[in-house]
């Protein structure tokens, strides 16, 4: 009898650990370098990382891209992101006096830095209050663009067939300063509106019979729609655009004026931004250094799907997720933006139509800047790769600077719609073979 008792005490346990066996493997995580991909999307989807499902943190329009776009995600172990002293500095020195008011959706005593820097308050406040504070992150203080922005080598945008390949490439150039929230030295706000928030140009030079097409922004922060300027080569004149020009597309890509970088509106342009919650995406924010680059080093152009972007640095990434209620007359019904939580940058964007089907997804792709003399820690987090997927168009577009300076030395006069013009007339033409080399 006590020996057929230890028999079965022998076998329960061997049985135990059998069972205990596979829940063991499975909570294993795939080693740092693992690629996710079409072929194995099934096998890993299960998979954890970090702790956390694979599956649980690709979204499923990022996942639509996998399976069906051949889009690839190579694991990189998280990071956390930090930010430069002057940022640190100025969010500590001015956050502590911005208000929130629920009645207008307005903000009051923004100066400089991050206006909302506290997690707490933005998951404590109501769904709609909190959508509005995290876009009011992204927005007041525009992580990606530093206080002086020079893009440039150039500026080159890839319209692109997925069956067939790049049909056209444009060249230019893309100017950004803050006039309002600066922090890397002299005084905080500059130029002739204390409302004005940043200026910006972006145009193309090339090929010819593009040249001078752009825009020119004026961006401000108190709820007025941007001014926008273009130039008109028929009639060779700079001609401001209407009040509802920016949810028009930028000079001819798939891309909405208020899509720049994923998100780049004000948040009372939209009904409702409602705070969905917080959770985990895999997304690239720690890419290396931009340098001097060609087209094929940030994006596959050769091979189909033609878009999907070069990176290997996809790492574990908490988010604010918002869904954002478009007006009468946006072409979108809805938009959903992943903000970071560390970062106030708009990593991605969802745009859906107004039956709820996905239309695109336009996706901004960051790494941290090597700092510059006397700033301390990150000068900011660069745009390393930038695009859009257009779903129901079956299309796509892709937007890549040679190089990308932040905190260049410019001048507000600098950025002006002065730029249009010269674009149009030749002066500014030229790719050089230094940067940008493509298809």
């Amino acid at each position: 009898m006590r020996a057929l008792d230890k028999g079965r005490r022998l076998l329960a346990g061997l049985t135990a650990m059998a069972l205990a066996m596979p829940c063991a493997l499975r909570a294993a995580d795939l080693p740092e370098g693992t690629e996710i991909n079409a072929g194995n999307w099934e096998q890993m989807r299960g998979a954890t990382y970090e702790g956390k499902s694979i599956e649980s943190m690709v979204p499923e329009s990022i996942q639509k891209a996998v399976r069906e776009y051949g889009l690839k995600i190579t694991l990189r172990h998280s990071e956390p992101a930090t930010l430069a002293n002057h940022i640190t500095e100025a969010t500590a020195k001015y956050a502590p006096q911005v208000q929130y008011d629920p009645a207008t959706r307005m903000v009051n005593g923004w100066v400089a830095g991050i206006p909302f820097p506290d997690g707490n308050t933005i998951t404590s406040a109501p769904p709609a209050q909190g959508g509005d504070m995290v876009l009011y992150n992204v927005a007041l203080f525009g992580a990606i663009v530093a206080d002086n922005t020079n893009c440039y080598g150039p500026y080159a945008t890839l319209q692109i067939d997925p069956r067939k390949g790049v049909e056209r490439t444009q060249g230019g150039f893309a100017m950004y300063f803050r006039t309002k929230g600066r922090t890397t030295g002299g005084p905080v706000q500059v130029g002739d509106d204390p409302n004005l928030r940043k200026v910006q140009v972006i145009v193309f030079d090339s090929p010819y019979d593009i040249a001078g097409l752009g825009i020119y922004r004026r961006i401000y922060d108190d709820g007025r729609v941007d001014d926008i300027f273009a130039y008109v080569k028929s009639v060779r004149r700079i001609r401001r655009l209407s009040g509802g020009s920016w949810m028009d597309t930028l000079a001819g890509t798939d891309i909405l004026n208020d899509d720049t970088y994923s998100f780049e509106g004000h948040p009372t342009w939209y009904p409702r931004n409602e705070l969905k919650g917080k959770r985990w995406i895999l997304w690239p924010m720690h890419s290396p250094p931009i340098g001097k680059h060609d087209l094929d080093q940030v994006v596959d152009y050769k091979n189909a799907p033609y878009w999907n972007p070069v990176n290997k640095w996809w790492e574990p990434r908490e988010v604010y997720e918002v869904e954002v209620s478009t007006p009468n007359g946006h072409p979108y019904g809805k938009k959903v933006i992943y903000v970071d939580t560390q970062v106030p940058a708009a990593l991605f964007t969802e745009a859906y139509t107004r039956s709820g089907e996905l239309w695109r997804i336009i996706y901004s792709m960051l790494g941290p800047e090597p700092a510059k003399a006397g700033e301390g820690g990150p000068a900011a987090y660069q745009l390393y790769n930038f695009g859009a997927w257009d779903f129901r168009k079956n299309h796509g577009n892709y937007m890549d600077c040679g190089r990308w300076d932040t905190n260049a030395p410019l001048r507000y006069e600098d950025v002006s719609t002065r730029l249009l013009s010269e674009s149009a007339s030749g002066k500014r033409m030229g790719q050089t073979p230094e940067f940008g080399k493509g298809p």
